[in-house]
C-alpha cells in the first residue's frame, strides 16, 4: 500500500493532507524551514494517520517556532492524534486549537 504526504501554504496556516508515518516523513522534514516560513497555525484535518514519527514532527516543529518567538497552533487534531499526544504525556505542551 502506497500512503503519501501533501501540504499546502494558504496565508499563515500550513494544511497537510494525507499520512504522515516514517515512510512519508522525510520530504516535510528536509523541507521544515521553508514549510514554516510566515505560517502561525498548522491545520491537519485532511490526515487519515499520523504516527508517533509525526507527533515527533510536530513537537520540533513547535520548538522551532518557538525559539524564533512564534506562535505555533495545531487545529483540526483527530480523536486518534490526541490520544496518541495524551500517551506520550504531551498535553500541556501541544498548543491545540
Amino acid at each position: 500500500m502506497s500512503s503519501s504526504l501533501n501540504w499546502e501554504k494558504k496565508g499563515d496556516i500550513l494544511f497537510f493532507q494525507g499520512t504522515l508515518d516514517r515512510e512519508t516523513l522525510l520530504p516535510a522534514w528536509q523541507q521544515r524551514k521553508v514549510l514554516l516560513t510566515d505560517i502561525n497555525i498548522i491545520d491537519i484535518s485532511a490526515l487519515s494517520h499520523i504516527d508517533s514519527t509525526g507527533l515527533a514532527l510536530f513537537v520540533h516543529l513547535k520548538a522551532e517556532m518557538e525559539a524564533q518567538h512564534r506562535q505555533f497552533i495545531i487545529q483540526g487534531v483527530s480523536e486518534r492524534f490526541q490520544t496518541l499526544i495524551t500517551l506520550y504525556d504531551l498535553d500541556e505542551i501541544m498548543n491545540i486549537a
